[in-house]
């Protein structure tokens, strides 16, 4: 990466940290203790790890004896735009709960890995054309040429690649439901839920039983991610698991093609009334539903990798859109393609006019009202046991290295912290503790590789 890519104060910033030795080194020694967050929070108090048993102290830390009077923790978000450390553990996080809920551990039974699977794709329908990328290569939109109600060519011949900004952008403005667009992802989770219902309903028929009697023998566990298209649209990725209502494997008439068929057929009849009339939200054309094969590893490994990649993504892929809105006048100072703040600027109107949907209050993920990964209870673990299982690993570590933690000693944390802050105290600070934790993952990445090639094994 040149220098040219920097603005003139972060360039002069890092050249005042190549300078300063020993600024530098604190710098690093602080990065480092954050886990390299572009966005850390500064924290003041204190915290003292003691002895269960003997009520030793074991470890005292205190802002304090900590530089500016302040301790920093790092910020935890999913996105990779405003944090890429914090996103990449995010991201393996998803990974494990995702692979968890399949091959078993993390607290899920093994056994689970015999249950019928399925991996689905679900899309939304059409709310008019748009520019897009052909699967075959050839031109955006080459149908028999003509116009439009409103005078504009409805064909389009060019080739887009993927940053080209007209990509998701209607060919006519005038013509595309953008209000229809908005509510369907206002509604996503809603139209999710039905489905899930649908499904079991319709595997029921399939097997030759009751709904009353199929829900008292299974049950469907699933992790969904949502995924924006470039036309602002959300669609999901679901793993679907079949079980038997106690946990266990579902009687063999329960397959995972019967529940593949049963989950296409949900996904073609579910409907979601809009307020007032408006309309209904469904799903689009393109459902795929593939069972699948939880004996082979490295498909379970790329199921994983595909879920937990987009669970990091946001509403768009600079990251305008990263935080919420409080006025149209601050919408219109970010930058962001003209569909997408048109999107958003519909979600801030639609505010007013059903307040009971809050709309306004998501308007920077363009109405979709849920979070971008959710799962069902039974799936697998949740994020916050594995933040606390990784939050206990660090601390032991930490312990045993400094000779503190004895053989069965238990270490309890007590101490009080209050917010001081957010944020690196220069935009060159936050630049250089970015690089430096890209350095640190590409480093730790090859150690990653060079591991698995001297096992003989594959990452």
């Amino acid at each position: 990466m040149s220098a040219a890519t920097f603005p003139s104060d972060v360039v002069r910033h890092l050249v005042c940290l190549a300078a300063d030795d020993e600024r530098r080194r604190r710098l690093e020694k602080d990065a480092h203790a954050c886990h390299y967050c572009a966005e850390p929070i500064r924290l003041k108090g204190y915290s003292v790890t003691t002895d269960a048993v003997s009520g030793e102290i074991l470890e005292s830390v205190t802002s304090l004896d900590a530089p500016q009077g302040q301790v920093l923790k790092a910020c935890g978000t999913r996105r990779a735009t405003r944090c890429p450390s914090c996103a990449r553990i995010y991201q393996g996080d998803a990974r494990h709960l995702v692979a968890a809920g399949i091959r078993g551990g993390k607290g899920v039974a093994e056994s689970v890995a015999s249950h019928p699977f399925v991996f689905a794709t679900i899309t939304a329908p059409s709310f008019g054309r748009v520019h897009r990328r052909a699967k075959s290569g050839g031109p955006c939109q080459a149908r028999r040429p003509g116009r439009c109600v409103h005078g504009r060519a409805v064909t389009c011949l060019v080739q887009h690649d993927a940053a080209d900004n007209r990509l998701g952008a209607p060919l006519c403005s005038a013509c595309y439901d953008t209000e229809g667009a908005v509510l369907f992802n206002a509604h996503l989770s809603e139209l999710w839920r039905r489905t899930a219902i649908y499904t079991k309903r319709h595997l029921a028929r399939l097997v030759g039983l009751t709904a009353k009697t199929c829900d008292a023998q299974v049950r469907l566990s699933y992790v969904k991610v949502a995924e924006f298209q470039h036309r602002g649209l959300a669609h999901v990725h679901v793993v679907v698991r079949l079980d038997a209502r106690d946990g266990g494997a579902p009687p063999t008439t329960f397959t995972a093609e019967l529940l593949a068929l049963a989950l296409r057929i949900a996904a073609g009849q579910v409907r979601v009334p809009y307020p007032e009339g408006r309309g209904e939200a469904r799903w689009g054309e393109q459902v795929e539903c593939t069972p699948l094969d939880t004996s082979s590893p490295s498909q379970v490994r790329k199921v994983a990798n595909y879920l937990a990649k987009y669970s990091t993504k946001g509403s768009d892929e600079a990251g305008a859109l990263d935080r919420r809105i409080g006025s149209p006048d601050e919408l219109a100072q970010r930058r962001l393609p003209r569909h997408l703040r048109t999107m958003a600027t519909v979600a801030w109107d639609l505010g007013d006019v059903w307040p009971g949907l809050r709309l306004r209050q998501w308007a920077h993920t363009l109405g979709l009202r849920s979070h971008f990964l959710t799962k069902s209870r039974w799936y697998s673990t949740t994020f916050r046991a594995l933040r606390e299982a990784r939050r206990i690993h660090l601390r032991t570590e930490r312990l045993m290295r400094s000779g503190a933690l004895r053989a069965g000693a238990e270490p309890v944390v007590t101490g009080t912290w209050s917010y001081g802050g957010q944020g690196w105290r220069s935009r060159g600070e936050r630049t250089y503790v970015i690089l430096a934790g890209r350095r640190a993952e590409e480093a730790r990445r090859l150690c990653y590789d060079l591991a698995f090639a001297r096992t003989g094994g594959s990452p």
